[in-house]
C-alpha cells in the first residue's frame, strides 16, 4: 500500500512525484516554514524529509520556541 504523507517525529510531508522528469519531491505540511526536499527513490526522498525535520527542530530549538508537534 502506498503513503499518502511521509511522518517522522509527528511531522507529515506530502509526496509529489512528476510524470514529466520522474522526479520525486515534497514539503513538510501544517509549519510556516517552507521546508522542501528531493530524492530520485522513495527512499531517498523519506531519509531527506527527515534530515529536513529535524533541522526544523534544531532552529526552532536555536530559536527557543516550542515544536508545533510532538512525537508520539
Amino acid at each position: 500500500m502506498a503513503k499518502k504523507t511521509l511522518v517522522h517525529r509527528g511531522y507529515h510531508g506530502s509526496i509529489e512525484v512528476n510524470t514529466d522528469n520522474f522526479t520525486l519531491s515534497g514539503s513538510i505540511l501544517f509549519i510556516e516554514s517552507d521546508f522542501k526536499y528531493e530524492g530520485e527513490t522513495f527512499e531517498k526522498l523519506e531519509n531527506n524529509f527527515i534530515i529536513h525535520v529535524e533541522k526544523h527542530i534544531a532552529n526552532c530549538d536555536e530559536k527557543g520556541v516550542p515544536v508545533p508537534f510532538e512525537e508520539k
